[in-house]
């Protein structure tokens, strides 16, 4: 991550110009990729495509929420923005990661190369993924608590 102002940039582009100013038209050709691949990969990657399914619908009930919240209070994209590019981004190295499970599944027994993809998606899936969690309960603790103190109180 690069900490000199980008990433909350992109986290606004993000939610403001590209969720919320979309009406989450953008979010929906995202999610709608990830279905169409979990819904047509075969059952041996289900260790994988179950957890990315289980990921995008709670990155679905992430966007709602910010989409709703956003119509009545725009203190809501700034408040939400830098977890919820968390939560995205780590949903898009899921779906990467996944892809290369299935182009590597059944090849890691002659080839030490797709060994060591399985595993590392292994890892990023019980590892990494886990992370929306804690996210999302942060992007939906609101924007309140932003604003409970007032300038003297700094």
């Amino acid at each position: 991550q690069i900490y000199e102002g980008t990433n909350g940039i992109q986290a606004l582009d993000l939610v403001g110009r590209k969720i919320v100013g979309t009406g989450g038209a953008f979010y929906n050709l995202f999610a709608d990729e990830i279905r169409h691949f979990t819904g047509t990969a075969s059952a041996d990657l289900a260790e994988f495509t179950k957890p990315l399914n289980d990921a995008v619908t709670t990155l679905d009930e992430l966007t709602a929420w910010l989409l709703d919240r956003a119509k009545n209070n725009p203190n809501e994209i700034g408040a939400a923005s830098v977890e919820y590019l968390q939560v995205f981004g780590y949903v898009a190295y899921a779906y990467m990661w996944a892809l290369m499970a299935k182009a590597a599944f059944g090849k890691e027994a002659q080839d030490d190369f797709y060994a060591s993809k399985l595993g590392t998606a292994r890892f990023y899936f019980a590892r990494l993924l886990p992370r929306i969690h804690s996210l999302s309960a942060s992007v939906k603790a609101g924007s309140e608590s932003l604003y409970l103190l007032d300038a003297a109180q700094f």
